[in-house]
């Protein structure tokens, strides 16, 4: 009976909040923006063998890559707003993300991997309490090396979907991508992402507007200035959903009584 009251319990939230535990394209993909990534068949996320300590929850998850690679080292010409506040666009872009984590809410999962003169690798893991360390490594980047969105699309989506075995299929996902380059293999790297039912943010810095992951991007914005670039990634936040946890008490009360 109390696994029962509990399923129940768990059903009526997913009714309330609109989660689901395997999302689908289309309620993944912006039709207008992207309308060939409809026909990207999504493979629900098994949860078979999920570690013993893996829990329902809502929470919502953000995984953010960030390029650093040599072209960032650029000054920001003509094509960049001939912005003279910043050196380079590296510059430029570490004021944009320093100033949208202000208006990110504390209880948002968030992750960063970036590709710098350091090499490529995940410099903060997925979680809440790393704001500071998060802030610090994005100031840490030293502009350098390629643009091997490629691995770093890969890696990240794999970080979500480990945290939505974490969370047994419920919350909130998504993918954001800001970069100035293009590279090769982003066709792949994006169906990897969509086909998990993981949607992709992508942001342009500065490059042309035909940029390929304006193809498969949920959402694409060419920022053509820092200021664009910020304005970007508060657009990540947008669509998010928020819930009150004492919805999901009240429901579980509710739920639990016995007749």
């Amino acid at each position: 009976m109390q696994v029962q009251n509990a399923l129940k319990a768990i059903g009526l939230l997913v009714l309330l909040l609109g989660c689901k535990s395997a999302p689908t394209a289309q309620n993944r993909v912006n039709s207008k923006t992207a309308p060939q990534v409809q026909e990207i068949q999504v493979t629900p996320i098994s949860l078979e063998g999920v570690d013993a300590n893996a829990a329902v929850s809502l929470a919502r998850n953000i995984y953010f890559i960030f390029d650093g690679s040599g072209s960032m080292y650029d000054p920001p010409g003509s094509q960049c707003g001939s912005d003279n506040r910043f050196r380079n666009k590296l510059e430029g872009a570490q004021w944009a993300v320093t100033e949208f984590l202000k208006s990110i809410p504390d209880d948002i999962n968030i992750g960063l991997f970036v590709f710098d003169n350091n090499g490529m690798s995940e410099r903060v893991p997925l979680g809440t309490s790393n704001r500071e360390a998060f802030l610090a490594a994005i100031q840490n980047v030293r502009a350098g090396g390629g643009t091997p969105l490629y691995e770093a699309m890969r890696t990240g989506t794999q970080q979500l979907v480990n945290q939505y075995r974490n969370q047994l299929g419920y919350g909130e996902y998504r993918l954001v991508v800001v970069t100035d380059g293009i590279a090769s293999n982003i066709a792949e790297a994006s169906v990897n992402t969509l086909s998990k039912g993981i949607p992709i943010y992508a942001i342009g810095l500065c490059v042309e507007s035909n940029h390929p992951l304006r193809q498969y991007a949920t959402s694409y914005r060419s920022a053509d200035n820092f200021e664009a670039l910020q304005k970007g990634l508060e657009e990540t936040l947008a669509e998010l959903p928020s819930f009150d946890p004492a919805d999901f008490e009240a429901i579980y009360e509710e739920s639990t009584q016995k007749p």
